[in-house]
């Protein structure tokens, strides 16, 4: 069934182990330790009738049933619960394709992938286990019938109160979902039938187009590495269905591209050539390095970066000072990377980028290419310049003033 896919234990949609859960939450990224989190385990525990507002204990017309779902892991990310039954519902529905799990958790992956989170009424944090913790301290840290130890959680009286809360807590949900608030047509319940219709559905739809866009991805990638003559084992396995589709090519070899360089920008790319071989490309700040991925000069590039995400994550948190140069690192993927700011800080900040002075030059050629390009959208107050640079998926911040749709523009040679 496609309610089963999370909990396959074989083939493309085993997610029971440690996985990335940046798209599971809004406050880490895919590069931070948190996202990686183990979820050992997602069932369908019980089925509980529970009775409508005012209604009496013996009045069974005036139930609802309700599917209890319990899940496990070693830690929860603020949001991540309700957002993977979230897509447990979706996927149980038939709403999504079971590949929308691959594109989920696919650390080679660049781009975020909205996931929607389940209505917060009946979400509870259930349990908690102290397993080693008991040992160390002799007693029942968490309520349950034990004879293990004498002190703790284990006496009648507490497991008599546990019992009496979770009447209050599913007397709550009860409430919340609005049992007597019932659609007349088809009997569901409003709350359920307009989260279902303003939420899921969008949603879904949304879904299916970022799933189509990770199967180019996917397409690209392998026609790149049969164009280099290298094809990573995984690729092999999992994705050789896209190997046999014949020789309809989606990326274009790079000599088949025109090199000359269209009017409008010559100038900015001048410039910006003439800032790399001076020598003067400004280093980067250790806050932009966060999300940035460099090869070190004399390290081999790697083509699955995943792996190191989190060292070099670490690594760059910690450094307070050091600010990288372009100029340290390799040629590659993501090698010899640097990155810098012209124009004016929005939000009250006051202090001026350095580059403005360094390069006035570069500065009027990209805010006059913004101009040309796109004459009737908003200027910009700020450009980011990045030279060669390779990003780990990352929401930017705007400064703090928020940001409207970014504009991204790519000049030079590539390979």
């Amino acid at each position: 069934a496609k309610s089963q896919c999370l909990l396959q234990e074989g083939g493309n949609y085993h997610v029971l182990k440690r996985k990335r859960f940046h798209n599971f939450t809004e406050k880490l990224m895919a590069h931070e330790y948190l996202a990686y989190r183990r979820l050992d385990r997602l069932y369908h525990r019980a089925t509980l009738q529970l009775p409508s507002q005012n209604a009496t204990a013996l009045d069974i017309k005036s139930r609802s049933t309700f599917v209890v779902l319990s899940m496990s892991g070693d830690m929860f990310l603020t949001g991540q619960a309700q957002r993977v039954i979230g897509v447990f519902l979706a996927l149980a529905n038939g709403m999504i394709d079971p590949e929308f799990v691959d594109c989920l958790f696919d650390e080679d992956y660049p781009h975020l992938v909205p996931t929607l989170s389940a209505p917060r009424v009946g979400m509870v944090a259930a349990e908690a286990h102290y397993v080693n913790m008991e040992g160390k301290a002799q007693c029942i840290l968490s309520p349950r019938v034990s004879t293990r130890y004498t002190k703790g959680w284990n006496s009648e009286d507490t497991l008599l109160r546990v019992k009496k809360w979770q009447e209050v807590v599913y007397d709550h949900i009860a409430k919340g979902w609005g049992l007597n608030r019932r659609d007349h047509v088809d009997g569901r319940l409003n709350s359920e039938k307009e989260w279902t219709e303003q939420v899921l559905l969008p949603w879904a739809e949304t879904s299916r187009r970022h799933l189509d866009e990770y199967r180019i991805w996917k397409k690209s990638r392998i026609q790149m590495s049969q164009q280099d003559g290298k094809l990573p084992e995984a690729t092999r396995n999992s994705e050789s269905k896209f190997i046999d589709e014949g020789p309809h090519w989606i990326v274009p070899s790079i000599d088949s591209v025109d090199a000359s360089v269209p009017k409008p920008f010559e100038k900015v790319l001048r410039c910006l050539r003439e800032v790399d071989s001076s020598g003067k490309w400004p280093t980067t700040t250790p806050k932009r390095q966060l999300v940035m991925i460099s090869t070190p000069e004399g390290e081999e590039t790697n083509d699955h970066q995943s792996a190191s995400l989190s060292v070099a994550f670490s690594k760059a948190k910690h450094n307070n000072n050091e600010r990288s140069s372009a100029y340290s690192f390799a040629e590659g993927q993501g090698g010899a990377s640097g990155s810098f700011s012209v124009g004016f800080m929005p939000g009250g900040i006051n202090k001026e980028p350095k580059a403005n002075k360094m390069f006035p030059e570069l500065v009027r050629a990209a805010f006059e290419l913004e101009i040309e390009l796109f004459p009737h959208r908003e200027p910009s107050s700020t450009i980011a310049i990045n030279r060669n640079s390779q990003f780990r998926p990352h929401t930017d911040s705007g400064a703090g003033a928020g940001q409207s749709t970014s504009l991204i523009v790519g000049l030079g040679n590539y390979s």
